[in-house]
């Protein structure tokens, strides 16, 4: 009983140090409070909208040649053709629902462009990985076929009930409903330690109240952001 009551004591001595120790690197450091962040990782289920642009100079064919790439990627019966338009397809592919379309007939104003739209995907910490995995394929066998000569892609990255741990913990105890525009733009790794601050190719992330944007001119890189940022990886 009496060495309980020690524990106790010694307990209760320290808990308010260790508190104190805690919310002093919490609000300090930010590997610390992203390390934290990542344990209470409810935050992380989240809703994806992923756009991409691809320049080419000839449209002729180009919906024929997308549409046997992707019945070759997913089989008969997880392919089908929903939208048929003359410069509009969508077409859902598994869990992906894919709106193509292009401007070659906007005349001079063309940008002589080609719009991949994937919106509204939710996805959960467990399966992210599993996600660009599959995305990164598509749009690579799709590069390779096509061979476009300019790429852009853009990933936007919705956080579910306001959980987005970029937003700044001294914003965040301001309340979000008190803060009308959020915006910060800064290489991933000045939260990710794998390479110290010193990769060449810097990967950048821009953050918004509820939302991070990522923007790459290869789908490769992106991938490689996005797992930093959602996975610390």
């Amino acid at each position: 009983m009496e060495v309980t009551l020690k524990v106790a004591k010694y307990v209760l001595m320290y808990i308010p140090a260790v508190l104190g120790l805690h919310t002093w690197l919490y609000a300090k450091y930010p590997k610390y409070y992203f390390f934290f962040v990542r344990l209470i990782s409810k935050w992380r289920d989240t809703t994806w909208s992923v756009n991409v642009t691809f320049q080419t100079d000839n449209i002729d064919g180009y919906y024929q040649q997308i549409e046997e790439i992707l019945k070759n990627i997913y089989e008969k019966d997880r392919f089908k053709r929903t939208v048929n338009m003359i410069n509009k397809k969508m077409y859902e592919c598994g869990i992906f629902n894919i709106l193509v379309q292009d401007d070659f007939d906007n005349g001079s104003y063309s940008s002589k462009s080609i719009f991949f739209r994937i919106s509204q995907l939710n996805v959960t910490v467990n399966r992210a990985e599993e996600v660009l995995r599959e995305l990164r394929e598509l749009f690579n066998k799709i590069e390779r076929e096509t061979k476009p000569s300019h790429s852009a892609y853009n990933l936007d990255i919705q956080f579910k009930s306001g959980k987005n741990p970029f937003y700044g913990l001294m914003v965040q105890r301001l309340g979000k409903e008190n803060v009308t525009h959020f915006e910060c733009f800064f290489p991933i790794s000045a939260i990710v330690p794998k390479n110290n601050g010193n990769d060449r190719n810097q990967h950048f992330l821009r953050v918004y109240k509820e939302k991070l944007t990522i923007n790459e001119t290869t789908f490769d890189i992106l991938e490689e952001t996005a797992k930093r940022a959602l996975l610390f990886k």
